[in-house]
This record gives structure tokens, C-alpha cells and sequence, in this order.
């Protein structure tokens, strides 16, 4: 073999070895997955989710009928925090201070909070509070430890709307011809009235936080062919002890059962 052509040989081996080596297909789809998840990491709590806002929810308590739990998050990372324990003497306990992101963008961390828990999972339209290690509570009472997020506190008002009953003890409230759907309307005097399926009725009712509860109903005395649902309702709120109110509506619940009545507003 020549010399010229043995030197040409040996430059194209020498190009050959340096050259990139060829992608294997399961290597390129993992690279493709990485960069996928990558993105999707981008999208969290934190910034996807419009967090800001006042949160309430009605937390379990070992020594007290429950804690109105009242948590304002702001844009700054500022916190004010108000809980009332019900059942004890003593108003609302007042706390302010500044919280911190957890690393995933999932959670917050109430700052300055030491014999109290300080952690929350964000969730849309919900905080989830956490035990003291910052994970999350198990048990029957688990979905207890929730705080909704609250509509503007213009919209957050018993008074000035006719509440529609729309379910009682989980069942929806079939329809009828004409309207006969029991409905409430709280005045700002502590009076309450309304129509109950076939009477009308009105009384008393005390509103204080989350609590809520009504004084015995005077009622019409009109003949019913069918007041299964009335006798239902009149006895439903007469027993229950607690509310929620947000832009789904209004529920009434006994101690921290099932919502017993559910209603939408509806104008007078």
C-alpha cells in the first residue's frame, strides 16, 4: 500500500473516533422527558394560583367546641391571623407577621408561630393546615382542618338577600309548581323570617364568628297537604350551632357534621 493512501487512512480513522457518537433514541427520550417535567415544576402554588385573600374555616379543638380560624395572606408575604376558641372566655387572639414559601412553591410557613401550627398547604381557594413538622393531618378529622377562601367582604353579609334552600340533610330540594322552596331572610336587628314549604315564620337568631343559632319560630298555622319538608327544615335550624358563607353560598352545620342545609341567594 502507498504511503499517500496508508496517511489518508489514518486521518479519516483519527476524524471517525473524535466525531460525536451517534444519540441513542431512549436517551433523547429522556432528555425530552427531563426537560418536560422541568416545565411542569415551573407551575406551582405560588405562582399559578391566586392565593391572596382572607381564608376561614371552623378547625377541631381538644378542649373547646372548635377555633374560628380567620387567615389573611398578603401579596407583601404578610399574614394577619385571628382565631377565637369557642365555648372559653376570652375574645379573638390577634397575630400579624410575615410568612415564607416552602422550596416547591406548595406551601406556606407562618413566621414567628411557636407553641401553634404554622404550616399550610395552598390549595385553589383553600389553605390545608398541617401538623407541627409541616405535613399533612390524618385521621377521621382530617378534612376538618380546612379554611375556604372568603368572597369580598361586601358579598359576605346573612342580611340584605332572601336565602333559597337548595339541599337539606344531602338531599337537593326537587322543584314545584308554583315555588313552595323554603326560604330566610336575617334582619340587621337580630329578627329572622321567612317561608318554611307551607307557613310563614319568624324569631330570633344570635350571630357571633362562624356561630350561629336560633331562638325558638313563631309560625302561621295554615293547613298542609304536604309538610313533611317544613316540619324537616324548622326542626334543621333549630338545632344547628355553626355556618359557612362564601360565594357558593350559605350551609348550616351542627358541631362539624355534613353541611344539614344548604341555600343559594336569591333577591327578595
Amino acid at each position: 500500500m502507498s504511503k499517500p493512501l496508508i496517511l489518508c487512512l489514518t486521518a479519516w480513522l483519527v476524524l471517525a473516533a473524535c466525531g460525536p457518537a451517534p444519540t441513542e433514541p431512549s436517551a433523547t427520550i429522556a432528555t425530552e422527558t427531563a426537560k418536560a417535567e422541568t416545565v411542569v415544576d415551573q407551575h406551582n402554588s405560588q405562582n399559578s394560583l391566586d392565593w391572596a385573600g382572607t381564608y376561614r374555616g371552623l378547625l377541631p379543638c381538644a378542649d373547646c367546641e372548635g377555633i374560628d380560624t380567620l387567615l389573611t395572606l398578603n401579596m407583601d408575604n404578610s399574614y394577619l391571623l385571628s382565631t377565637t376558641y369557642l365555648g372559653k372566655e376570652g375574645g379573638a387572639i390577634q397575630q400579624q407577621g410575615k410568612f415564607e414559601w416552602d422550596a416547591k412553591g406548595s406551601a406556606i410557613q407562618l413566621l414567628s408561630q411557636q407553641d401553634a401550627p404554622a404550616w399550610y398547604k395552598v390549595g385553589e381557594n383553600q389553605l390545608f393546615q398541617l401538623d407541627m413538622s409541616g405535613q399533612l393531618i390524618t385521621g377521621d378529622l382530617a378534612d376538618h382542618y380546612k379554611l375556604t377562601k372568603q368572597a369580598q367582604q361586601a358579598d359576605l353579609k346573612l342580611t340584605g338577600v332572601r336565602w333559597k334552600l337548595t339541599e337539606l340533610m344531602g338531599q337537593a330540594l326537587p322543584a314545584t309548581e308554583p315555588d313552595m322552596t323554603p326560604y330566610l331572610e336575617f334582619g340587621a336587628d337580630n329578627r329572622v323570617s321567612g317561608f318554611a314549604g307551607c307557613n310563614q315564620f319568624t324569631g330570633a337568631y344570635e350571630a357571633e364568628g362562624l356561630r350561629l343559632s336560633f331562638k325558638p319560630m313563631a309560625t302561621t298555622q295554615k293547613a298542609c297537604l304536604n309538610g313533611s319538608v317544613e316540619d324537616q327544615f324548622l326542626s334543621i335550624i333549630q338545632g344547628i350551632d355553626n355556618y359557612s358563607l362564601n360565594d357558593s353560598g350559605l350551609a348550616f352545620y351542627k358541631a362539624r357534621t355534613a353541611a344539614m342545609a344548604r341555600f343559594i341567594a336569591v333577591q327578595p
